[in-house]
């Protein structure tokens, strides 16, 4: 919705979040003029770095006599852009930055992963769900079982270091048992199909 300006997906690593981000970011750009700007954080373990970060990424100068956030958000103030800010709880300490960069900047958006929210104003939050699974009490028929997103990614991965493996009515209570044991986290789904 055009009225957000700041969209944080909320979950545990491994969950998804910065997969949904890029994709949804790559959906969004061209609705902003100056394009998408992708910024990660995830080796960025200081918040007095993240304004030279977010920089970096976007182009802004350093003027010596003025600080990273501000010459950000002077830099910013008439861009029209979307901000994909990668891993933010590495540096959740700097979100007042984000506050301040997005009052100075009224056309700049911000889509933030984190595995905490900013608590900043204006900030929505999307908690990022995991994957979805069968009810283990009500199994549905082999055919149906790679509806749930899942099951589908644990064979589409398993498929990718043996393209025979197919789901079939013996292998397919592993995967759910796998899937579940795995709390539907797709990263950790992705690991344990590797290894089929």
């Amino acid at each position: 919705h055009p009225a957000v300006r700041l969209l944080t997906l909320i979950g545990p690593g491994g969950i998804g979040k910065s997969r949904l981000a890029i994709e949804s970011a790559a959906n969004l750009a061209p609705h902003y003029r100056d394009g998408v700007r992708y910024v990660p954080l995830a080796t960025v373990d200081d918040p007095n770095l993240a304004a030279a970060a977010i920089a970096r990424v976007t182009g802004a100068g350093l003027s010596p006599e003025r600080s990273v956030g501000d010459d950000q958000s002077a830099f910013l103030q008439d861009k029209h852009l979307l901000l994909l800010l990668d891993d933010f709880d590495q540096v959740i300490a700097a979100a007042p930055l984000i506050a301040e960069l997005l009052a100075a900047a009224p056309f700049v958006a911000c889509l933030v992963t984190s595995r905490e929210p900013l608590h900043i104003p204006g900030e929505q939050e999307f908690p990022v769900p995991p994957l979805t699974l069968p009810d283990h009490h009500n199994l549905p028929p082999i055919a149906d079982l790679l509806n749930f997103s899942a099951i589908a990614l644990f064979v589409q991965r398993a498929q990718a270091v043996r393209p025979d493996f197919i789901l079939t009515g013996d292998s397919a209570p592993a995967v759910i048992d796998v899937c579940r044991g795995l709390d539907g986290l797709p990263l950790a789904i992705e690991l344990a199909a590797a290894r089929v």
